[in-house]
């Protein structure tokens, strides 16, 4: 059986959820078209991001509560919101079991540069590995349970310390691999509430918690309401902030500027070395979809004419060393008491579905 694969990005029939229209396009690029002329208009998005960190009271001890892996996205958004927007910032990193030595060390190192107060927030060990197992186990992907983590923590973050709001580094390509009018998207309601100058918190955080019940079980639902989300649900929710949704987006450009501005160097690669199982979860993802996890990103970037079709492919034959993959998977599965035969064996079943 031939995979339809869209006229214009490299998705294909593999990519959850996706559908064609009659000339082929399919309805990751029919949406983006959509918001594309929104998506482009820095100005405008400029002025919508200085009035949501704008200052309307003097009750917050932050400005902005923004979490940091040591990587380059979350750096240079330090970077901007310190030296260009002179804000007051809290930063916090989740310690997650699996962050590397490398990514504390420029962690440690950049704060200190910028003259920051930092957390690592350590949370319970018992339910970071449920959370890790019972995820992983349903959706074959430690990195969603990861994002999960990240999410929750995030967003109760800017309420423990009272920042009037919270802010992530998640790149342009991440956030819009998903995003469809027509499909459920978990960060979904953070780029339409994004694009908006007034926004009902309560509601758009009730739409997302209640996602947590679709996740996991009733009982480990209730825990990290009680556990992760305390904070954010006795003192109100803040408004939850995408930089890279208002501002341009390329990669070499991001390192360049940190290269030649801050001590931030590339060491070992420039990407996910924060994450000490970062090749044994994308081995498992690559399993799953029989193709490059990165696809739904790949034809973002092609979306916004930052690569070629013919590029895009080029990138999307895998290389990896299987060995190591599989050791890292292990180490996951043998820290969260995961099953890591049975990872696989859903990994193959599930990616002969589409067939």
């Amino acid at each position: 059986m031939i995979k339809q694969e869209c006229i214009r990005c490299v998705n294909d029939q593999t990519v959850k959820k996706i559908k064609f229209n009659e000339e082929g396009l399919c309805n990751f690029c029919q949406t983006f078209d959509e918001y594309e002329n929104i998506l482009n208009d820095y100005d405008k998005l400029e002025e919508l991001f200085l009035k949501k960190i704008a200052p309307d009271d003097k009750s917050y001890d932050y400005d902005v509560a923004l979490g940091i892996s040591g990587g380059k996205d979350s750096t240079y958004v330090l970077y901007q919101l310190v030296k260009k927007y002179n804000l007051k910032v809290k930063t916090y990193t989740l310690d997650n079991g699996f962050l590397t030595l490398e990514a504390k060390q420029k962690i440690n190192k950049i704060v200190k540069e910028f003259n920051v107060e930092h957390e690592y927030v350590v949370s319970d060990e018992n339910l970071l590995k449920k959370i890790y197992k019972q995820i992983t186990t349903k959706l074959l992907s430690p990195c969603i349970a990861c994002s999960f983590l990240g999410y929750a923590v995030m967003i109760n973050y800017a309420s423990k310390v009272n920042a009037r709001v919270g802010m992530h580094g998640r790149s342009f390509y991440q956030m819009f691999r998903n995003f469809a009018s027509d499909v459920d998207d978990v960060f979904k309601p953070f780029i339409i509430n994004g694009l908006k100058e007034d926004v009902d918190l309560d509601k758009m955080y009730q739409t997302i918690i209640e996602k947590i019940d679709l996740l996991v079980d009733k009982k480990l639902a209730k825990e990290i309401k009680e556990k992760l989300l305390s904070d954010a649900l006795e003192k109100g929710y803040r408004d939850f902030i995408a930089y890279f949704l208002y501002h341009p987006y390329q990669i070499d450009d991001i390192i360049t500027f940190l290269e030649e501005n801050t001590s931030w160097k590339v060491q070992t690669e420039k990407e996910h070395f924060d994450c000490a199982i970062h090749n044994g979860a994308l081995y498992l993802k690559n399993l799953k979809a029989r193709r490059s996890h990165l696809m739904p990103e790949y034809s973002v970037m092609i979306r916004k004419h930052h690569l070629s079709k013919t590029q895009a492919k080029e990138l999307m034959i895998v290389k990896q060393n299987i060995t190591t993959s599989k050791k890292e998977l292990k180490m996951f599965c043998k820290y969260t008491k995961t099953n890591y035969t049975l990872l696989l064996t859903k990994a193959k079943i599930y990616s002969k579905r589409w067939w």
